[in-house]
């Protein structure tokens, strides 16, 4: 008697009357089949472990690009290398230096020097130190000078410093050419605010460029001169960057 097994064939075979030893047939094939799969449903699971493994380890050696939110964190050494370089550029501008310009190895030696001092100056920690050094600095002559200074553990040790070498700012006379500068009421690059005042006498007008612990001012006087128009009022103005006469102009 023939049998029915709709659920258990293709559809091209429902209805079809299947006899016994058909029957028997299709179970070992079935069977063959599952045996098969079985031997090779393992290695294809270690394949498809393996390709994985392979696509992680290279999205780990991936390069980072500036629009993602990890860059940055393995670039440090180009980063610190960027800040050096524009660090170095800066100085050169500030010493009047176009970048482009080579340098020989005295002038290599004193950016180096305004490098390190400019690194010094921004580690100054307390009102109290920012204070000695920047009423001291414009009577310390070079970066040289003022680096070793500012390399000296304690406050107390500098103010040694200071006295050892009679730098004090309360009480520093005037070198001998700016003395001499100042007895006939002239000014010139170099000479300290006190220098000015001596020489000039206060200013009508004081302007301050950031901090004014830092000494980046520039000055305004005006007096009566006479022409051959009769008097006329001339401005003069005096720059000072960090305590001492950078520059000056008539008008």
């Amino acid at each position: 008697m023939p049998l029915m097994f709709q659920c258990l064939f293709p559809k091209h075979l429902w209805k079809v009357p299947i006899r016994h030893g058909d029957l028997m047939n299709h179970f070992a094939t079935h069977s063959a089949r599952s045996k098969f799969s079985a031997i090779f449903r393992a290695p294809c699971r270690a394949v498809f472990f393996v390709v994985l493994t392979g696509l992680f380890c290279g999205c780990v050696d991936l390069q980072r690009t500036p629009q993602s939110g990890y860059y940055g964190t393995q670039d440090t050494p180009n980063l610190s290398r960027d800040r050096h370089v524009s660090e170095r550029q800066d100085t050169l501008v500030e010493m009047g230096v176009s970048p482009t310009y080579e340098l020989n190895s005295r002038e290599t030696e004193l950016v180096n020097f305004r490098i390190a001092l400019k690194k010094a100056e921004k580690s100054l920690e307390g009102k109290r130190e920012r204070e000695q050094y920047y009423k001291n600095k414009p009577y310390l002559r070079t970066d040289r000078e003022r680096l070793e200074f500012l390399q000296l553990d304690t406050f107390e040790a500098r103010n040694r410093w200071l006295n050892a070498r009679g730098i004090h700012a309360s009480s520093i006379t005037h070198s001998p050419e700016f003395q001499a500068l100042v007895d006939i009421n002239d000014i010139a690059l170099g000479m300290t605010k006190q220098g000015v005042r001596d020489s000039w006498g206060e200013p009508d007008l004081v302007e301050v460029a950031g901090n004014p612990l830092y000494g980046n001012e520039r000055w305004h006087y005006s007096e009566q001169t006479s022409s051959t128009e009769g008097y006329r009022s001339q401005q003069r103005m005096v720059y000072f960057d960090s305590g001492r006469v950078s520059g000056w102009e008539s008008r």
